[in-house]
């Protein structure tokens, strides 16, 4: 079908225009101080609006130069070029995940123009609960631009500090997306050492360099946490500040690590997209805290009670990333740069969340009786709300595990498909602070499992997942052996399978803070004993 030649028009109008205003805002970006004013309070309307143009021209881009999005749209019936609204918007656009698009196409034909450039392009890889990796390729344009939004939030982290700044970068390195990524962006703004999770490196470099530096390290928050309670050296007569990713953290383990860290901040990223989608900030911290305090805040602005946990609350540029919700509360990201080789728009990652922006959230933080949260607000970036899978997933140590891939591994054992009635995935943290992880079973009314029998089917079970489960062979290696998932197997309708039966629905996952440990019945169970 020809494209009408008032809408062709009024496309290449917009082409026009939003390609001239990116190469002003590039030139504009590289003055590290013009860039830092671009955030500042009052802006945000702006950003939003020219941010919305910008995922559209990435959308238009994407449909008529990369193969594998013009097969995709084809199927659904979209063509390619219309601009609906003004601005445009990506309401018709269908949304895409792993499955439906990153699967079923190669990586070139993801690529724009069907080709991956033989230059300036860097392979990190994701195995997840697959076991298979996936590879995600990042182009020129794109590492430059995380490697800016990087350096704006370590300078605003950073940005007390009277020594200078020696970054240790504890992350998982290799081919993993993160600890590759924060080496390559910060060498030119701080000393940096990559040392992975590595306790021993961690502790010997912090002796030889001294109390000369600010040192900011970068991890998981159970490798943060083993490294507090380390007695081998007492972090906090250094000048330590601390930032992690891979997972979230409750508000009591952030408090325990603050005995230690002068400062922990967090950052939301996925290696599906970009490793810093969103940062934590004084004021997202201080209005999670609220939250907890205050449940009618928490009402009014979450939704904690129906999810069942604590959002992690973050900002973000509305710039360089279009987020929406989809009517199963799970959130969609374009990342609206045009010039990334393999375009994501609209893309699920499967995470529960929501935006909303200051404007909407002040009169309701007012009226509740926390204006005070307002004060010394220094941008009014729009602010995510994440209530982490919404497949029914868990988080450990950076990995990422599902019942169905534990359902899989049960239905493949004799024993266990007969002797267990089922299953659920327990997220909790214990009372020394430590986030947890257990594979809870329920037995079969009348069955019975001793320690010898439950001790079996750990080995079997967590040899099963490793196997499988690349991320989580690697969070074990690279977590304290005292905090490996552990498997218990509980007796019909006891311990966290007590109130079984009074819902319709199974419940696959609980998240469970300290507090609600002792109630929900777990026993230690069997832990991985070997990875």
């Amino acid at each position: 079908m020809t494209e009408p030649r008032t809408e062709r028009g009024r496309r290449l109008a917009l082409r026009a225009l939003l390609g001239a205003q990116d190469l002003a805002m590039k030139q504009l970006v590289r003055n590290q101080g013009v860039h830092t004013a671009l955030f500042a309070r009052g802006l945000a309307p702006v950003r939003a609006e020219l941010g919305r143009y910008r995922a559209w021209l990435a959308y238009d881009n994407a449909a008529r130069r990369v193969p594998a999005y013009r097969e995709f749209l084809a199927e659904q019936g979209i063509a390619p070029g219309a601009v609906d609204g003004e601005p445009p918007t990506l309401a018709g656009v269908p949304e895409m995940d792993k499955a439906s698009y990153i699967k079923r196409w190669s990586v070139q034909e993801r690529c724009l123009d069907g080709r991956l450039p033989t230059r300036g392009v860097v392979v990190d890889e994701s195995s997840g609960s697959t076991g298979t990796p996936t590879s995600w390729v990042r182009g020129p344009a794109e590492r430059n631009a995380v490697r800016t939004l990087l350096q704006i939030g370590f300078r605003g982290t950073t940005a007390a500090a009277e020594k200078p700044i020696f970054i240790l970068n504890a992350f998982s390195l290799g081919a993993w997306a993160t600890g590759m990524n924060i080496s390559a962006s910060l060498t030119d703004v701080a000393i940096i050492k990559s040392i992975g999770p590595d306790r021993d490196k961690i502790i010997s470099t912090i002796r030889e360099f001294g109390t000369g530096y600010t040192y900011l390290l970068l991890s998981y928050p159970p490798f943060l946490k083993e490294l507090a309670d380390d007695d081998r050296i007492d972090l906090s007569a250094h000048d330590v500040m601390a930032g992690f990713g891979g997972e979230g953290m409750s508000e009591s383990m952030r408090d325990h690590l603050l005995g230690t860290f002068g400062a922990v901040v967090g950052s939301y990223g996925a290696s599906d997209l970009e490793i810093n989608l969103g940062i934590e900030s004084d004021f997202t911290i201080a209005l999670r805290r609220a939250l907890l305090a205050d449940p009618e805040l928490a009402a009014a602005i979450s939704r904690s009670e129906e999810y069942g946990v604590m959002p992690m609350i973050f900002q973000y540029n509305p710039y360089d990333y279009l987020l929406e919700t989809n009517q199963a509360g799970e959130l969609l990201v374009t990342i609206t740069r045009p010039e990334n080789i393999s375009p994501r728009i609209r893309y699920n990652i499967h995470d529960r969340g929501h935006v909303t922006t200051i404007r909407e959230l002040a009169p309701v933080l007012r009226r509740l009786g926390h204006a005070a949260l307002l004060d010394g607000l220094r941008t009014d970036l729009p602010v995510l709300f994440l209530y982490g899978r919404s497949d029914l997933s868990v988080d450990f140590n950076g990995a990422v595990v599902t019942p169905d891939e534990v359902r899989d591994v049960l239905n493949s054992h004799d024993d266990l498909i007969d002797a267990v009635h089922n299953h659920r995935l327990i997220s909790y943290e214990d009372a020394n602070a430590d986030r947890r992880l257990q594979i809870a079973l329920q037995l079969e009314e009348g069955r019975r499992a001793d320690e010898q029998t439950t001790a079996a089917w750990a080995r079997d079970v967590f040899a099963a997942l490793l196997e499988r489960n690349g991320d989580l062979r690697q969070a074990c290696r690279t977590a304290a052996p005292r905090i490996w998932p552990t498997l218990a197997a509980y007796e019909f309708r006891t311990g966290p399978f007590a109130a079984d039966g009074r819902k319709l629905k199974n419940e696959y996952v609980w998240q469970l803070p300290a507090d609600a440990v002792a109630a929900a019945g777990l026993v230690p169970g069997v832990a991985v004993t070997e990875v």
